[in-house]
């Protein structure tokens, strides 16, 4: 039993891979109990829970953490290294897709409903490229998403798209289809080249230079990076870990957590009104 852990004074920490819609109350009742806490993403489904619930955790000045793994894989970590040392130059623009056959759940499971998957596939999928962006690029200012379901059996969208604007005046665009094969691509345009992730491992980078003889001098010659494996969900469970004992902060911001959530929000509220929305 949950609370029956939360009164056992062995339990330090708590990992939270529960129903989204339960994260709210019950990172609240860990922070009261003075446990960190591990929540997996989103941290929640609204931007007031999310606030209220983060309330607590500082309060009680327990740790907190999100599995966002995606930022402890080695070619995210390259991408941003280029876009914060200025290798790309300034940052014009960013876009990416993460999808996948969700579709393939079975009507009873957890995830087969609006109530825990609103946007589809950008609750269990996308969301963690939108993390990327603003780890990246920082916070979101504007969203104009739209979002459908055409062939999804279960009462989930199964099409989600948004443009994005950041405060930076980057511009972006994120997409994500829950009733496809699996899919995921990251890239980003500066004013000196440009970089997109293959895989977690692997990442093609292009930076403007003199071109070679006979190249064409509006191009520049694509280099490929591969990079060594990195256990990324044991890497941010040692992060957290590090974070509960004391000896670092955990690398996602609570600022970055909220502001996540915030866009996630706008996403939503841009979808149900049909125009874009400022991200609080």
């Amino acid at each position: 039993d949950y609370h029956e852990a939360l009164n056992d004074a062995a339990v330090g920490a708590v990992v939270l891979a529960t129903p989204h819609a339960q994260h709210a109350d019950q990172i609240i009742a860990a922070a009261r109990a003075g446990k960190h806490v591990f929540v997996e993403k989103p941290f929640t489904l609204d931007r007031a829970s999310a606030h209220a619930a983060m309330a607590e955790c500082e309060k009680a000045k327990v740790a907190v953490g999100i599995g966002f793994n995606r930022r402890f894989m080695p070619a995210f970590r390259e991408m941003k290294r280029l876009i914060d040392t200025g290798a790309l130059g300034t940052i014009l623009h960013i876009e990416g897709n993460a999808s996948g056959n969700l579709a393939a759940m079975p009507p009873t499971a957890w995830r087969a409903n609006r109530k825990e998957s609103p946007g589809g596939g950008m609750t269990s999928l996308a969301i963690h490229l939108m993390d990327a962006m603003i780890w990246m690029l920082g916070p979101i200012r504007i969203i104009d998403a739209k979002s459908s379901k055409r062939v999804m059996p279960y009462d989930a969208d199964d099409t989600t798209s948004m443009l994005l604007t950041f405060v930076s005046g980057a511009t972006g665009y994120l997409g994500t289809v829950a009733a496809t094969s699996f899919f995921m691509n990251l890239r980003v345009f500066g004013s000196k080249g440009w970089a997109q992730l293959v895989d977690n491992n692997t990442l093609v980078k292009a930076i403007a230079g003199p071109p070679a003889p006979g190249q064409n001098p509006y191009a520049s010659a694509p280099e490929t990076v591969k990079l060594d494996s990195q256990a990324s969900l044991k890497d941010e469970l040692e992060a957290f870990a590090d974070a509960a004992e004391g000896k670092a902060p955990f690398p996602i911001s609570h600022e970055e957590i909220l502001h996540g959530v915030s866009a996630f929000q706008s996403m939503l509220d841009s979808v149900r009104r049909g125009s874009p929305c400022s991200v609080d």
